[in-house]
């Protein structure tokens, strides 16, 4: 009886040595959990006009191309647990804000180390801005005697708390300008008065370093934007966001580039 509980033994250790269920010996195993670690970081999050805001939970935060995710806590804080070493590109989004892009980032996962993302991200509620209308004047007949000629362009917008506010504006030759479709784009902080003609004095010289020239006809329009300067590239479209633009552009105006 004893003889046969040791053959028995004997073929169960042989069977489990070469099982295809037990392909990984027990180094292996211990080296994969060795280069795994947490990526860990923090999203901050503000209203348009650049006033933090103090509950930052819910924010959800994903690794491109897996299901690994996780939210932030009430002080923006995040971790994705167990990721295999490599370089990531990392997704966050919350309703209202946009989305945001933490691109290439190296995770060396040594020794179960987490890799610690040391700069905050930062994330603007999306603009609500609504854009009536663009006045676009030529330079007074004062500048143009002394050479210099150009356009102001004025953005108009109600505007009841009297602070500037960020605007966006997109040029384009092509009649149908909008925030993914442009040639050229620029930012300014406008009071939204329609008198407001001593600011974003935009001269013939500028337009001609973005492409245009003289005399051509170009068409703008403006869109409600955050304080963040948080535009990124999207890898896979090769397509510049704008996460905080309102919904609510201005009409399409026209235009032609002065010819002096």
């Amino acid at each position: 009886m004893k003889k046969t509980i040791a053959i028995l033994t004997f073929l169960l250790i042989g069977c489990g040595k070469n099982s295809d269920h037990h392909s990984i010996t027990v180094p292996d195993v211990i080296q994969a959990n060795n280069t795994r670690g947490n990526i860990a970081g923090q999203i901050l999050l503000y209203d348009e006009d650049g006033k933090a805001i103090s509950d930052k939970s819910g924010i959800s935060v994903s690794i491109d191309h897996t299901t690994i995710s996780s939210q932030t806590s009430i002080d923006g804080k995040f971790q994705l647990d167990s990721i295999p070493s490599g370089t990531y590109d990392i997704s966050y989004s919350k309703t209202g804000f946009g989305t945001g892009k933490i691109m290439g980032l190296y995770h060396e996962a040594a020794n179960h180390a987490t890799t610690l993302i040391k700069k905050s991200e930062s994330m603007a509620v999306n603009s609500t801005l609504a854009i009536s209308n663009i006045i676009i004047q030529a330079f007074e007949p004062a500048l143009q005697q002394l050479g210099t000629n150009g356009l102001h362009i004025v953005p108009v917008f109600d505007n009841t708390s009297g602070k500037e506010k960020w605007v966006h504006l997109f040029f384009s030759d092509n009649a149908n300008v909008n925030a993914s479709n442009y040639q050229a784009d620029y930012k300014i902080k406008s009071s939204g008065a329609a008198n407001q003609f001593d600011n974003y004095n935009m001269t013939t010289r500028w337009f001609e370093s973005l492409g245009f020239n003289k005399g051509q006809t170009i068409y703008v329009k403006a869109y409600g934007d955050s304080f963040l300067t948080d535009s990124y590239n999207e890898p896979i479209s090769n397509q510049t966001i704008f996460p905080s633009l309102s919904n609510t552009p201005s009409n399409t105006v026209s235009f032609a580039i002065p010819l002096k």
